[in-house]
């Protein structure tokens, strides 16, 4: 197996090359410098050395002469393999100082294996022996010394290249932390500015003392003039940007960077004001005050540009690709924060749209209420006034008429007597519905007091009231018990007093006369029911059931005056609930009701 030693201060490389010569069948040493290669060949001498010229300590060509120095060691093969050294000079150099084989790295590492193989195989057939020094010690010097110097000013060029090129990413680089800073500051602004006005001022203050350009300004178009409007500036007086934009539109007009932002909603860029031709007979005005590129951006209500941003520099070339991105970045977020305005003034503007629109409803409200309670008042008034004036005329007619029916009944005859006997009836009639009404009235003034009350309680009461009044009747009632509400007592019991009156009433022709009073829950609310088996109702008429006077069964089939319902509907809501039911004619009636008070 032949040895190798392999010499590289990177490595990388060693790393590479070793993998590839085991991979080959070759045992391999590694040294990081000449001076390591020495100690490691003298100590063990190899059959080939591969390596390359530039490293520290001691370079490929020190080695190189040194190895052929060596009488121990200059019969080793010697190969050069580098990627610093590659002039026409530094293989010469190499070959002169006994070199047997010169490479220019990288190599295809079939080519690589091929030619040291090469050299390997020469050197053992002693058909080519390892190579020997060709030319003096002074003329090797002296190419020695060209190749250095050559390598030395190649070096300084990639020096001062690369120190070009640090330069302006340093440069680059701080543009972009400006930008950054001024993007920072951007948001913040668009955060605390409470107009659209007052973010364009700060846009444009930002733009030039954070973001490092030397004039920023917000435009708008005018559309009668076509020419862009100054809304917002800062780094340039108003006459002189005014004078400016004057002089851009009649140069080219619609054409000018801002007008084209403004009015094609696209980017535009002047990278070198010096040397646009459609500038020239400003140039002269844009370098007195050191202006040198230019670049506008259109700025968005959704698809609608809405006003546009023009921003210069001081330097030619200023506006790259990173830097164009992140202005654009800050446009964006320009325009996000319009549409924010703007859906914020349009809330504002419904806002005080519907202030007004409430304001002017409740002042209808109040004053159609007022209208209504005057009239309300008025009504009961006259009700009251009304019912209690008629109560005189018709006591003196059913007085009257029961005293000639009294004294007179031999001398009238049968049609005569009945006559009588009808106006006597109507009188009583009329009486009846004036209590009624009366009743009807009482209970809208009354004013509520509103306690605990155990209407289970109130319900019994009302059944043994029931049962006292008509003994005979034997009729199944139900009353679920621990019901309990917040109401007026007085009231509710009215409230009982009619619907079980009822339920008891109607079911008087059933054969099983069945009456319930219970509770449901209805979400949060207690819905209270009242339930009977009796003669029920059309639903089709159910619209009069709480109408004052108006009855879904006649006189004959069961008595009444038709206002109770009336009464309870006034109760019911006057406690800020409702009450409604449900029937089939023949199969009872259910009543339900809230007491939300």
């Amino acid at each position: 197996m032949t040895r190798a030693l392999l010499v590289d201060d990177k490595p990388e490389n060693l790393y590479m090359l070793r993998m590839l010569m085991q991979g080959h069948g070759f045992e391999v040493e590694e040294a990081l410098n000449g001076v390591e290669a020495l100690i490691k060949a003298r100590h063990k001498r190899p059959e080939l050395i591969i390596s390359d010229l530039l490293m520290p300590e001691m370079d490929g060509y020190t080695l190189l002469r040194e190895w052929k120095a060596d009488a121990g060691l200059r019969e080793i093969p010697f190969v050069v393999y580098t990627a610093t050294y590659t002039e026409p000079n530094d293989e010469r150099l190499a070959l002169e100082l006994g070199a047997d084989a010169f490479i220019v790295k990288p190599q295809e590492p079939e080519a690589l294996m091929k030619r040291v193989f090469q050299v390997v195989d020469a050197t053992r057939r002693i058909a080519w022996p390892a190579r020997k020094p060709v030319a003096g010690e002074e003329v090797t010097l002296r190419l020695y010394n060209e190749v250095l110097v050559r390598q030395l000013e190649k070096k300084s060029e990639q020096l001062e290249r690369r120190i070009e090129e640090l330069t302006r990413s340093d440069a680059s680089l701080k543009r972009l932390n400006r930008i950054y800073a001024a993007l920072t500051e951007t948001n913040q602004a668009i955060v605390h500015s409470k107009s659209r006005d007052a973010l364009f001022s700060n846009l444009c203050r930002i733009a030039v003392e954070r973001g490092g350009f030397a004039v920023a300004w917000v435009g708008t178009m005018d559309a009668a003039s076509g020419k862009a409007v100054p809304i917002a500036s800062f780094g340039a007086e108003p006459a002189w940007l005014t004078q400016h934009i004057d002089e851009l539109h009649e140069l080219v007009p619609g054409q000018s960077p801002i007008e084209i932002a403004l009015n094609e909603g696209r980017i535009c860029l002047y990278t070198d004001a010096d040397t646009d031709a459609a500038l020239k007979p400003i140039q002269e005005g844009l370098r007195r005050r050191g202006l040198h590129s230019a670049v506008a951006y259109p700025l968005r209500i959704g698809p609608h540009v809405v006003a546009a941003l023009k921003l210069y520099s001081a330097e030619k070339e200023h506006f790259d690709d990173q830097l164009q991105a992140l202005v654009t970045g800050m446009a964006s977020d320009v325009s996000f924060a319009l549409e924010v305005y703007e859906m914020e003034e349009v809330r504002r503007e419904a806002e005080e749209e519907l202030s007004q629109l409430s304001a002017e409803l409740s002042r209808r409200v109040e004053s159609r209420t007022s209208e209504l309670q005057a009239a309300y008042r008025e009504l009961e008034t006259f009700s009251y006034s009304v019912s209690h004036d008629l109560r005189s005329p018709l006591s003196t007619i059913h007085g009257f008429t029961s005293m000639v029916l009294k004294k007179n009944t031999d001398k009238l005859d049968t049609g005569s007597i009945s006559m009588l006997e009808r106006v006597k009836t109507s009188a009583e009639r009329m009486a009846q519905l004036i209590d009624e009404l009366l009743r009807l009235s009482g209970v809208s003034r009354q004013e509520l007091h509103l306690q605990e009350v155990d209407l289970s309680e109130v319900a019994g009461r009302v059944v043994d009231a029931l049962r006292q009044a008509d003994p005979g009747r034997q009729i199944e009632v139900r009353v679920a018990p621990g019901l309990r509400q917040m109401a007026d007592p007085g009231l509710v019991r009215i409230v009982l007093d009619n619907l079980l009156g009822n339920a008891w009433k109607y079911t008087g022709r059933t054969e099983r006369p069945v009456v319930d009073f219970s509770a449901e829950r209805m979400g949060s609310q207690n819905v209270y029911v009242v339930r009977d088996n009796g003669a029920g109702f059309d639903m089709q008429h159910a619209d009069k059931l709480f109408r004052p006077f108006q009855r879904l069964h006649g006189a004959e089939e069961f008595a009444g005056s038709g206002i109770g319902l009336s009464i309870v509907e006034r109760i019911v809501t006057r406690h800020g609930g409702r009450i409604w039911a449900e029937s089939m004619p023949g199969q009872g009636a259910v009543f339900r009701f809230t007491l939300s008070a």
